[in-house]
């Protein structure tokens, strides 16, 4: 089971020791653009102390080609003493005029800092309109509910590596709902845990 955290799963309603028998992998949010997530370094550090990967995500909300070299720069900056097994931008918003170029350059930014693994989370309803190089990325991660339960009933209309099947997931060590993901590509897990 893959998971994806912010803030929004606060660290106080979380037994990540209970929560982690259940848990894969978790892909935790480093920052909205330039806002930092109050939860995303404690998640990081909770988690790996139960063995548990852990991977970051940016949403993306550059509106030029300046914003999304700072933001990459500040993605990179806030998670390169964490070692994420991937760095995923998400993509969610179309806030550049040229959302394929825009997204591209954040793309190319970070792997000029470091970053090994850069993957694409692509919101289903802009797929189209966005656009986005999927090439370039090193994976692909799509959101699509399906009736909205919280078991998969659904599959992305375009190729992916991960689908997020739900947002009401439930699971034990937390209280409330959760972002579920599976693997549906051809990718094993162990190419997003890097074990």
């Amino acid at each position: 089971m893959i998971i994806d955290v912010s803030h929004h799963q606060s660290s106080k309603n979380i037994d990540y020791a209970t929560l982690s028998r259940h848990v894969d992998h978790a892909i935790i949010r480093t920052m909205d653009a330039d806002v930092i997530d109050r939860e995303y370094e404690m998640h990081h550090r909770k988690f790996r102390a139960q063995g548990i990967p852990t991977a970051a995500y940016a949403f993306v909300r550059g509106q030029n080609d300046t914003h999304m070299i700072n933001e990459a720069k500040m993605f990179w900056d806030r998670t390169k003493e964490l070692e994420p097994t991937f760095w995923w931008l998400d993509v969610e918003a179309v806030t550049h005029p040229d959302m394929r170029a825009g997204v591209s350059i954040y793309v190319n930014e970070m792997r000029k800092h470091g970053a090994e693994k850069v993957g694409l989370y692509i919101a289903h309803h802009l797929y189209e309109r966005l656009n986005l190089d999927t090439g370039e990325a090193d994976a692909v991660w799509i959101p699509h509910y399906g009736s909205g339960s919280p078991a998969p009933d659904s599959t992305p209309k375009f190729p992916a590596d991960i689908h997020q099947y739900t947002d009401r997931g439930r699971l034990p060590g937390h209280e409330g709902d959760l972002d579920l993901n599976r693997i549906i590509g051809d990718k094993p897990l162990e190419y997003f845990t890097g074990k």
